[in-house]
């Protein structure tokens, strides 16, 4: 027969199973989520991969679905488990950043409640029936449909040594990416379901590839080349060696800037570029096109994204600067 893990059924070793899964608990159970599984032949790793917990992130959802379909269970030393969409009720919705059943942000949402809100639920289920059983997590995003991005990865820095240490190892093996980030372990990205993992001794790291809800081939393989490569380097994928490639360079801090005023937002710089410290990014203006704000750089460093749709809410996500 074959075993489970959490809510899973997987198939025996050598084997593949790609199905639905739902979760033990009376707000999810009405959703259904897909996976695909496969046990290789051999003992080994158990590796989750995550995407779409942010709906709109289409690059993540299609190159897990990609990875999915493709794994070979004679090639795989271990256990693999793809989790394509997290962000089931926003899918068909087209939502941008949050769960409509709640209005919440599920990237926000961990460790979750079993008695809370439908994302605080969905949170703690994740964290508690799945990712604690797996020994990596790595989990796959995309600028947001009103987000153009430069392709960067990023880890949760625990103190735990071991895990650290892992985390940077998978980050490391991601190619065709420039520039790695620490997660915030407090504040307004709080709550990440990466760091999440790290916190309860599960390595793990995040890849971002793609720009605004569009599915542009080049940002998809990225994810797919790089997933498969991490897994050839910790041994789960064994059809052939690892790529070598520059580890990316790891910044010091990640300043996402807001608006301190509602109101137009023309921005002036695109993702990938490098600006200085003070440097003028964009302006805000009123709907009469009157200048509210000069935006500026806290620091040198590098443009990861910027927020492509000029409407802002007071509090509203402009960009992101990276500083080495």
């Amino acid at each position: 027969m074959p075993s489970s893990l959490g809510p899973l059924q997987l198939p025996e070793p050598g084997g593949k199973r790609a199905d639905f899964f739902t979760f033990d608990d009376p707000e999810l159970g009405a959703y259904h989520w897909p996976y695909f599984a496969v046990v290789g032949p051999e003992p080994g790793l158990k590796f989750l991969l995550t995407a779409g917990i942010h709906a709109a992130e289409y690059t993540g959802t299609l190159a897990a679905i990609r990875l999915g379909q493709g794994l070979d269970p004679r090639h795989v030393r271990g256990t693999i488990v793809v989790l394509p969409l997290l962000n089931v009720p926003g899918f068909f919705e087209r939502s941008v950043y949050v769960n409509p059943v709640d209005g919440q942000n599920l990237n926000r949402a961990f460790p979750g409640r079993a008695d809370g809100t439908w994302s605080e639920r969905f949170a703690h289920h994740l964290l508690n029936d799945l990712v604690v059983h797996f020994d990596r997590d790595m989990d796959l995003h995309a600028g947001d449909m009103i987000e153009d991005l430069e392709p960067f990865v990023g880890f949760r820095e625990t103190g735990n040594a071991d895990v650290d240490r892992e985390s940077r190892r998978m980050l490391d093996a991601y190619p065709g990416v420039r520039w790695a980030s620490r997660a915030v372990a407090s504040g307004d990205r709080a709550g990440m379901l990466y760091a999440a993992a790290a916190e309860r001794g599960v390595a793990a790291m995040l890849a971002e590839s793609g720009r605004n809800g569009l599915v542009e081939e080049e940002a998809v393989q990225r994810h797919v080349d790089g997933v498969r490569n991490v897994w050839r380097t910790l041994g789960l994928l064994v059809d052939q060696p690892p790529q070598a490639n520059e580890p990316p360079r790891l910044l010091k801090r990640n300043e996402w800037l807001r608006s301190q005023d509602e109101g137009i937002f023309l921005c002036r710089v695109r993702p990938g570029d490098a600006v200085t410290a003070s440097q003028v990014l964009g302006q805000l203006v009123d709907l009469l096109g009157e200048l509210l704000a000069e935006v500026r750089s806290p620091d040198d460093g590098v443009i990861l994204f910027t927020v492509t749709s000029p409407a802002i809410k007071r509090g509203g996500l402009l960009l992101a600067v990276g500083v080495p």
